[in-house]
């Protein structure tokens, strides 16, 4: 049993970034072109047009359009083919990998909206809701929701430059937003 966890944690650590790099990829080519119209529509003059006058809220808005679905796609082949290639210890944890990484994703990505979220508390935090929301500025940069390294390995990756926008605490030891924004209507 101790011989086998190098390699369930090699297959929770692979599939953790297959499945990130996926997202940064389809972000990039579906999110932002008009390839398939109703996910960019979605995304673009649903999700960037909700937040251009406002990155920060005092709660989750609700009636925010998703476009989480749309990683099925590639997803499912990924799902089968370690379903016929892995023994069943490793598939699970394939699976139980994959189902962690679309959570963690979807869940940092909700946090990022929402002011005064326990989170705030980390700097690592702090910099990735910075980074995102420097992608919401400039929407052909930083595509990744929590692993940057791809948008370097892309060459879409944008630091900023410090004071130029983002979130800055305040006087409270609250979180203030500072990006300026723009109103996404056409790429």
């Amino acid at each position: 049993m101790l011989l086998s966890i190098p390699s369930h944690l090699i297959i929770a650590i692979a599939t953790y970034y297959a499945t990130s790099f996926l997202q940064a990829f389809f972000h990039r080519i579906f999110g932002h072109t008009r390839r398939i119209a109703k996910l960019y529509d979605v995304h673009v003059g649903g999700h960037h047009a909700q937040y251009a006058a406002q990155m920060l809220s005092n709660r989750w808005i609700r009636t925010e359009q998703h476009i989480t679905w749309y990683y099925a796609v590639p997803f499912t082949p990924m799902v089968l083919a370690a379903f016929w290639l892995l023994p069943f210890g490793l598939f699970v944890v394939h699976t139980l990998s994959l189902a962690f990484t679309i959570w963690w994703h979807v869940f940092l990505h909700r946090q990022y909206r929402v002011r005064g979220v326990w989170l705030e508390r980390f700097e690592w935090f702090i910099e990735k809701r910075r980074l995102h929301f420097l992608h919401h500025e400039r929407p052909k940069r930083n595509y990744a929701i929590v692993e940057y390294g791809w948008d370097r390995l892309f060459g879409t990756f944008d630091a900023g430059q410090s004071g130029e926008g983002g979130v800055e605490a305040d006087e409270s030891g609250g979180v203030t937003d500072t990006t300026p924004h723009v109103r996404l209507i056409e790429l």
